[in-house]
């Protein structure tokens, strides 16, 4: 068994798709109703509705991302910053073997 989704609402449904198009490498599948489902190269699938008011989740909430190698993550940190995401736990590496950050996604900011 293999977790297929995850359901999500933004406040600004083209500026979510964009980002996780752009960082992530999603692609619109199809729509439904005001919303849209993304999936990405592995199949999974974020479904997403426009809302005006977003639930209050926990501090530790996050999706969490896999990329290859720890250099991945540097260069996507170096592309998002550049960009001006809102980088919310700046970047943390250890030799070389793993790196992480968390960014918070612009459909979530109020």
């Amino acid at each position: 068994m293999n977790l297929n989704h995850v359901h999500l609402g933004t406040k600004n449904l083209a500026t979510f798709e964009e980002f996780y198009r752009r960082y992530f490498g999603f692609k619109g599948k199809s729509e439904h109703g005001a919303g849209a489902f993304l999936t990405n190269g592995s199949n999974f699938m974020i479904a997403v509705d426009p809302v005006e008011e977003l639930p209050q989740l926990p501090d530790w909430y996050h999706l969490g991302f896999c990329l290859d190698s720890a250099g991945d993550v540097l260069l996507l940190h170096s592309k998002m910053k550049a960009d001006g995401a809102n980088i919310v736990r700046e970047l943390r590496v250890k030799d070389g073997f793993f790196a992480s950050f968390f960014v918070k996604d612009p459909g979530k900011m109020t």
